[in-house]
């Protein structure tokens, strides 16, 4: 169903002179002024070799990031979109309006539809206006002092195009190999180890690369009046411990119905065009089918890769995601009201599942693993604790994250300290799971109460970034198809896309699919002064994984620097020309 949208508004002499004074006899400096004098000469000096520093720090060309193979940390050429009918704000890439050599546009190949990304409804974005890519700060001094370190963003020049800066992040260093698996990345100093460990983000880091899949502060009103499935529901859906109350503050009330957790469970759902069909008419959609049809596993979909342009067919069905995430976070605004009990945060991936309960009468959270097959790597039993601020009444926000083989909690925007880091070896055979017992990955995050009468509100599911598994290695004659990371020995694709979709939208072939065992694995081994870069939009980078075989790296002559800041990320027009929007001005992680 086709919307129109608008782009959105930037958040946002003469005195009389006197006469000279008559010039008095020198005083003499005694030792302190002399002192004073000296200390003043010596900190002038001092400033100024540290202006001067400051000023080779931040010393950078004119750099604007020309493409989104950094996207969504950085944008290229973009169309900022506002979907009318929610309210969402979101970016969609339009470097191929440009000739990539000149930078010239190309006439009659601009940007003219997208996909929302929470709702997956067409948008018609023919007469928005296309803004230029982010403009950089880059030290050209950090490395001079400092070693380069892994997830830098850095701005290197190409072997094979030496004239051109590069931007990418740093991934791979000197004397490593670096394998990718299933959207991460692990790292071995031995290149015959053929595992190696994974190489886990620090945090601010791991909350630059999450991309949201779904906030609830966004519901598509035409598909409320048609009774299409809220993303949360209850688990079963015949309890009443929780109710959606759209008029409240905190629209998601739980009151307890005693003894056993009462859930709210998360379900990546799209309308369908029959679903559509019924909201625009007014009729009502059979909520039932729906649910059984329209899930799907989390992907890796970018929407600044749904870019539509005029001449085109329209969106391949490799933008819609091809590759199943099962690193996510949750997080949520939470109202408790309740002295005593327990608020259940849980994320699924494959069978197992992570928990993180919180102790209301106490504030004790304690983070656990169901399933048989992974254990913390911690000595200190099965389960790790912290304490919190979320004891008693009150209100708190959370999030969970289960990302890189580790568990991470924050609450009210703060990391929250562990006995001992939560981290633990996943199997290299996961694979998504659903059962009729247990709906595994077709429900996998859920919130739980457990005696506790509370509310919630802003409910958003976040996926970590998933680094494709390509190379050129594997690609052969694939040269010019889609980066992806499903493989037979022969390097030819198990699937066609839609095919691909499919397996994501049917979980009774999750468990039996020969999917998920072509996964590939790939591994790139650095040598003495040679770093491995990828692109955080991994789908859209021609990255180190691309470039000819012996040349998948960057020399480390011929590393610029480090990305430091977004300085003036591009006006809007509104309320002043020219004005820059503050909104998007940042730190680079």
């Amino acid at each position: 169903m086709a919307r129109k949208n608008r782009t959105k508004s930037a958040i946002p002499e003469g005195a009389t002179p006197m006469p000279p004074p008559k010039k008095a006899a020198p005083a003499k400096k005694s030792a302190a002024d002399n002192f004073a004098i000296t200390r003043e000469f010596i900190e002038s000096v001092a400033i100024a070799i540290v202006l001067a520093l400051l000023f080779r720090a931040f010393e950078a060309e004119a750099f604007i990031i020309p493409t989104g193979s950094m996207a969504p940390t950085l944008f290229g050429r973009h169309k900022d979109v506002l979907d009318e009918e929610t309210g969402y704000e979101y970016h969609v890439g339009a470097s191929e309006e440009v000739n990539a050599s000149s930078g010239q546009e190309i006439e009659g190949h601009n940007l003219i539809g997208t996909i929302d990304p929470l709702y997956h409804t067409v948008q018609n974005i023919e007469n928005m206006p296309s803004y230029p890519g982010d403009r950089i700060l880059v030290s050209k001094f950090a490395y001079e002092f400092f070693s380069p370190k892994r997830w830098d963003v850095i701005v290197f020049k190409q072997p094979q195009e030496p004239s051109v800066n590069y931007i990418k992040r740093l991934i791979g260093l000197p004397g490593e190999t670096v394998h990718i698996w299933h959207g991460d990345i692990y790292i071995s100093d031995d290149p015959q180890d053929e595992v190696g460990k994974i190489a886990r983000k620090p945090p601010r880091k791991q909350l630059t690369l999450l991309q949201m899949v779904y906030d609830s502060d966004f519901p598509n009103p035409d598909l409320e009046e048609a009774g299409y499935p809220n993303r949360f529901e209850p688990f079963p859906l015949s309890s009443t411990a929780w109710q959606k109350q759209d008029d409240a503050e905190f629209p998601y009330v739980c009151n307890p119905s005693g003894g056993e957790v009462d859930w709210l469970r998360y379900r990546n759902i799209f309308p369908d065009s029959s679903d559509w069909n019924s909201a625009k008419h007014g009729q009502k959609v059979n909520a039932e089918r729906a649910r059984e049809d329209d899930s799907s596993l989390i992907t890796d979909f970018n929407v600044y890769n749904a870019a539509s342009y005029a001449g085109t067919p329209g969106l391949p069905a490799r933008d819609y995601g091809m590759h199943w995430v099962g690193d996510l976070a949750v997080e949520a605004d939470l109202n408790i009201k309740s002295n005593s009990g327990e608020v259940i945060l849980e994320l699924v991936e494959g069978q197992h599942k992570f928990r993180c309960t919180f102790d209301v009468a106490t504030g004790k959270a304690t983070l656990s693993i169901i399933g048989d097959k992974i254990t913390f790597d911690a000595a200190d039993g099965p389960t790790i604790t912290a304490q919190t601020a979320v004891r008693g009444p009150g209100q708190h926000s959370v999030r969970f994250a289960n990302c890189d083989d580790e568990l991470r909690l924050w609450v009210d925007d703060s990391l929250v300290t562990l006995s001992s880091p939560a981290t633990f070896v996943s199997p290299r055979n996961v694979k998504p799971f659903w059962s009729e017992d247990d709906p595994g990955d077709l429900l996998p995050v859920g919130i739980g109460s457990r005696g506790v009468e509370l509310s919630a509100k802003s409910l958003r599911i976040k996926r970590d970034v998933y680094y494709i598994a390509d190379s050129t290695q594997t690609r052969r004659s694939r040269s010019h198809e889609p980066i992806l990371d499903y493989h037979t020995p022969g390097g030819d694709r198990p699937q066609a896309d839609n095919q691909i979709l499919e397996i994501m939208r049917s979980p009774h072939l999750w468990n039996s699919s020969e999917l998920w065992d072509m996964r590939a694995l790939v591994s790139f081994t650095m040598e003495e002064e040679q770093y491995f870069p990828l692109g955080d939009n991994s789908a859209a980078s021609l990255d180190g994984r691309l470039w000819p075989i012996g040349e998948q790296y960057v020399p480390g002559d011929l590393l610029i620097g480090k990305a430091l800041f977004v300085y003036w990320p591009h006006s809007t027009h509104k309320p002043i020309p020219y004005f820059p929007n503050f909104r998007r001005m940042k730190f680079i992680e």
